[in-house]
Parts: C-alpha cells; structure tokens; sequence
C-alpha cells in the first residue's frame, strides 16, 4: 500500500513540475474485448487534453492477470453541443499499447490503436466523463513472435482536471 501512495504522489508531484497547462487523473473501466482482455481498470494520467496515459489492469476468469500500458494522443475533438458551463464532444486518436501477460504461459504483446469515442467536459471543464472503443493492432514477442488478433477494448472512465 505505501509503495501505491508514493508512486501516486510521485507522479504527481512530477506532473506539477513540468508546468503543464493542465493535467487529468482519473479511473477507467475496461470492457471485454473479445478473447484478449477480460473486464478490468485503468489508473489515467493526463499531462493535457490531448494525452492520456492509462495504467491497465485486467481481471480475467481464471488464474491469469494482464496488465498493461496505454499512451493515447487525442489530437482531434470536436465539439459536438455545448450546456452551460459544459461541452459533449467526439474524439477521435492515436496510440500505442503494450500488455504483459502474467500466467503459466507468460506473454507480451504491443501495437498501435486508434481511439474513437465521446466526452461530456462539465464544471468549468474540470470534471470529464468519456467512452471510446480503440481498434488495435500489433504483434506479440511471448511465447513466440508473430502478428497479435486485432482487438477492441472498451472504456467508460472520468478524470478531474487540474489547472
């Protein structure tokens, strides 16, 4: 537990050095995503409105655990309706991921996915709610090389932006 809080505060406090307009943290759940990832959560990281780092944790049905890292850069938001103080906006991005499977059988996989989804920014722009789906692709390195299935993840998460 005391090396969760000191990373947390780390990267905290790392965030607020680098003197980024803005940055976001929050939680993400993580939807099935056909045979590759079981329903999990994500710890999200975000140094702007544009990136998000999301720190993923997947619970599968048996024995197994998946954890992994995305780093997704959502470049384009259109804005979609505004209301009061708020705005409902599509997203669409590029990222890449990386996996680590922990199980008898130990893998890693890694690719690129393309973020494509919605957010409601509320509060002045302080508190975000958003969904995407991010097709995926890429390759795995264990237990032997080769192209990885296509898969896509799903996620419903909210952040708190600091200014």
């Amino acid at each position: 537990m005391k090396t969760k809080v000191l990373l947390v505060s780390l990267v905290l406090c790392t965030m607020m050095a680098t003197k980024a307009y803005s940055f976001g943290l929050g939680a993400q759940f993580n939807f099935q995503a056909g045979r590759v990832f079981a329903p999990g959560m994500a710890l999200v990281l975000s140094p702007s409105h544009i990136v998000h780092l999301a720190l993923n944790w997947h619970f599968p049905s048996d024995e197994d655990s998946i954890v992994g890292l995305t780093l997704d850069a959502a470049p384009l938001t259109l804005p979609l309706s505004s209301f009061g103080a708020g705005t409902f906006n599509f997203t669409l991005g590029v990222g890449l991921f990386a996996n680590l499977i922990l199980a008898d059988k130990p893998g890693f996989d890694g690719g690129i996915r393309f973020p494509v989804g919605f957010n409601i920014l509320l509060g002045r722009r302080a508190f975000e709610i958003y969904t995407h789906v991010a097709p995926s692709f890429g390759f795995h390195l264990l237990p032997n090389m080769g192209l990885s299935d296509p898969h896509f993840p799903i996620a419903l998460g909210a952040r708190l932006w600091f200014r």
